[in-house]
């Protein structure tokens, strides 16, 4: 047999498609067809039941999360089910109850740690993007925060990650730096980066010290994380839950729509919406703009080491990071 990582793509998802089915058996489901839906981070096939409910199955990647990191987001997920009214993406449980099912099938590397949702209606709100979507978007966030501060103190198996630093996956290669990718980072382009993680990390470090205010986020709140269906919003992916302060979710959302010709008037709405229901917890301008730049950063060397034509996305960037030290240096 062929070694997985020597497979084409197609290849690859035929074997996980085994995968998906193995998962299947260990719900009350009677399923009629599985289809594949995308292959990014992790991998999601289609499931339709013969009684017309279609659900996703993701299969997560070994590299972005861990099984801890998993149960921490199911916790989450089912806690604001059972508190709230909030429309969010909703984990089948198997016959006994979990969540999470390990398959180990043949032709794929190590175990797969699989989870089975219930389908999400509606468009992304990228296709709906204006300011009365976007104060629904500062409500809806600000109801997750309010749940997430009920929830303390955590139990000892919520074990989520902190964005602490700019480079916070624990086995994230660092790669800017180094002699093999400087054609793509010379020395002054090193020294940007440098200057930026700096001063993000001390911001990091000042938010940290106060420990009293650490609660679960979301950690991924973009506008394709979020469904809109017959004018409600819906939030899916809590894949990146994290242990942070709201001022993190915040600048992950704005971050997204930077660039848009309307981002300011967006901001706005976000604001007021978050503000109608909980104080608004960003300082400053400076604030939320150096934890962007964090973001940016992570973005950047993380598309060095995946996209093959990776030169204007870097330029961009880059350039984006010497406004941000331009304006608040």
């Amino acid at each position: 047999m062929k070694a997985f990582s020597e497979l084409t793509k197609r290849g690859k998802i035929r074997r996980l498609r085994q995968v998906a089915i193995q998962a299947l058996a260990h719900y009350e489901l009677r399923v009629k067809r599985i289809n594949f839906l995308t292959i990014e981070t992790n991998t999601m096939f289609k499931v339709l039941s013969e009684e017309g409910e279609r659900f996703v199955l993701r299969i997560y990647s070994d590299e972005e999360t861990t099984l801890s990191e998993n149960q921490t987001e199911l916790f989450w997920l089912e806690a604001i089910k059972r508190d709230t009214d909030l429309n969010i993406t909703e984990p089948v449980s198997r016959r006994d109850g979990d969540y999470i099912t390990i398959v180990k099938a043949p032709g794929v590397p190590g175990e797969k740690r699989c989870v089975l949702f219930k389908w999400v209606p509606g468009r992304a709100l990228e296709e709906h993007l204006n300011p009365g979507n976007y104060f629904k978007l500062g409500e809806t966030m600000a109801r997750l925060h309010d749940h997430a501060e009920s929830l303390k103190p955590l139990p000892p198996f919520v074990q989520p990650k902190k964005w602490d630093k700019v480079f916070y996956y624990p086995d994230e290669p660092v790669v800017y730096n180094t002699e093999a990718y400087s054609h793509l980072f010379p020395p002054e382009r090193v020294e940007l980066l440098d200057e930026v993680i700096a001063r993000a990390n001390e911001e990091f470090m000042r938010l940290y010290a106060d420990q009293e205010r650490l609660m679960l986020i979301h950690g991924d709140l973009h506008y394709w994380n979020v469904h809109v269906f017959k004018g409600e919003l819906y939030i899916i992916d809590f894949e990146d839950v994290m242990l942070g302060y709201p001022e993190q979710d915040i600048a992950i959302t704005l971050y997204y729509g930077r660039q848009r010709d309307d981002y300011n008037e967006l901001r706005s709405a976000f604001m007021r919406g978050y503000s109608s229901l909980r104080t608004w917890p960003v300082e400053d301008d400076r604030q939320i703009e150096t934890l962007m730049a964090a973001r940016r950063v992570n973005f950047i060397n993380y598309v060095a080491r995946i996209d093959p034509s990776p030169k204007e996305y870097i330029r961009e960037r880059c350039e984006e990071l010497m406004e941000y030290l331009d304006s608040y240096g």
